[in-house]
């Protein structure tokens, strides 16, 4: 028997499938840990040890705010992965009224996306209503007319263009310097159990080797894993994987990370501190050097 350790994911998105197939196909047992996996967890639950291995991208701000969290590799490597579909009659984001989202991050990419095209969010009278259960309450409450635009996900974003929805950019296409998906510790965990935090991140690196590797067992694992979020057969999962694969990494973008703490400090009021009082790289570095 391993170690028991908590896993937390935001959802069963086909987005996070490296973590998926490092549960699925025994990577995080071969490093002496066995894992439970979680949803929608907060980087709070990290400090109050529910959690040991948090995916997010906003833990730069929680960490500011005094959470005592550490960065220890990344699980893609490109913010804005969603999309801004809107319904058919909407000729551009100048006639957009409400735009649902799913979280805090999809306004952030929403803001992106309409300041290509000329656009301020926080001056316009573009609504943000908060849909609760995500992407498929999301286009559900669309197709019942609810708002003129939804942040949407993979696979959500393809079922929408395919029923006759715009494709009106991602976060990806127009944004600069958006959160990138990361998987955080408490600073805790990395002193009294850093044989832990070794082996998870050998198991992720390990895990992204092999969604790239083989790719119909890694299907296998998204229809596993996604299919309550609609990733219900192989065509579907291998569409999403064509969106996702070239991003998933387990590198972590410093300089990015350095621009995220510098902005985030300025909207706090905080002094910026140094990077290296976040993101811990030894652990990924030497897993790096060992497995290539």
């Amino acid at each position: 028997m391993g170690v028991p350790v908590v896993l937390s994911a935001p959802r069963p998105a086909p987005s996070f499938t490296p973590i998926f197939v490092a549960i699925d196909r025994g990577f995080l047992a071969a490093e002496g840990l066995e894992p439970t996996l979680t949803f929608e967890r907060a980087e709070t639950d990290l400090i109050s040890g529910e959690v040991d291995f948090l995916v997010g991208r906003l833990g730069h701000i929680e960490f500011l705010k005094g959470l005592d969290i550490r960065m220890i590799c990344g699980l893609a490597s490109e913010g804005g992965s969603h999309v801004l579909v809107a319904r058919p009659g909407i000729r551009s984001v100048h006639d957009l009224k409400e735009v649902t989202v799913a979280a805090e991050q999809n306004v952030m990419e929403l803001r992106a996306i309409l300041a290509h095209y000329g656009v301020d969010l926080d001056r316009s009278s573009i609504k943000t209503p908060l849909i609760k259960g995500s992407h498929p309450k999301q286009y559900e409450a669309m197709k019942q007319g609810v708002g003129d635009g939804a942040m949407l996900g993979a696979p959500w974003w393809i079922y929408a263009v395919r029923d006759g929805y715009q494709n009106m950019g991602s976060g990806s296409e127009y944004g600069e310097e958006l959160p990138h998906l990361t998987i955080y510790v408490t600073a805790e965990k990395i002193a009294r159990h850093p044989d832990q935090v070794k082996g998870f991140v050998r198991a992720m690196v390990k895990s992204m080797k092999y969604c790239r590797d083989h790719i119909p067992e890694t299907l296998e694992t998204v229809v596993r894993y996604s299919n309550s979020w609609g990733v219900d057969n192989p065509e579907i999962a291998k569409m999403v994987y064509d969106v996702f694969v070239p991003n998933w990494s387990a590198s972590i973008d410093v300089p990015a990370t350095t621009q995220l703490l510098r902005r985030a400090s300025e909207e706090l009021k905080k002094p910026t501190p140094p990077v290296g009082d976040f993101v811990d790289l030894h652990f990924l570095e030497s897993a790096m050097r060992e497995l290539g």
